[in-house]
């Protein structure tokens, strides 16, 4: 599966065809949102919590209430870190009439918002297939990086 998507991305880093890994990635959230009852929101932020990916239905425009989850996942994480209290990187979670899923890949940080009767089993699915893409993800970015620093000692 990493490979599949690994290789999407590097023809995607190609002149041609442009952005084939991406908008197949696209693809994939745009057919969950409307396959999966309930889902409402998915969003991936990096390190400086700038959106990296974001897909709502029209309905869900809660920009406070959208960052304040941010905010938490965030938090979360960083005392699952200062506690030592094991590398937890998904987290399910519920809030009022809602279910939220927030996970962590690398510098990346993701937050799922569906409704109390969503199929958690495919919301997890999502995940899953969302962590493989970041992990791909970050390691090209870590390699180009390492490259780049390469670059400008030599």
């Amino acid at each position: 599966m990493e490979l599949e998507i690994e290789r999407e991305l590097m023809e995607a880093n190609s002149p041609s065809p442009p952005d084939i890994g991406e908008s197949q990635f696209e693809k994939m959230l745009g057919e969950a949102m409307t396959s999966i009852d309930g889902l409402m929101l998915v969003t991936v932020t990096d390190s400086d919590r700038v959106p990296v990916i974001r897909e709502a239905l029209a309905v869900f425009h809660e920009p406070r209430f959208e960052e304040a989850l941010i905010d938490r996942c965030y938090d979360a994480f960083d005392d699952i870190r200062k506690l030592h209290v094991g590398s937890s990187d998904i987290m399910t979670l519920f809030y009022g009439a809602m279910q939220v899923v927030q996970f962590r890949v690398g510098p990346y940080y993701g937050t799922i918002v569906c409704d109390f009767i969503t199929n958690m089993g495919m919301v997890h699915n999502l995940v899953s297939r969302i962590r493989d893409f970041l992990k791909v993800l970050s390691s090209i970015s870590k390699d180009s990086s390492e490259r780049s620093r390469e670059g400008d000692a030599g």
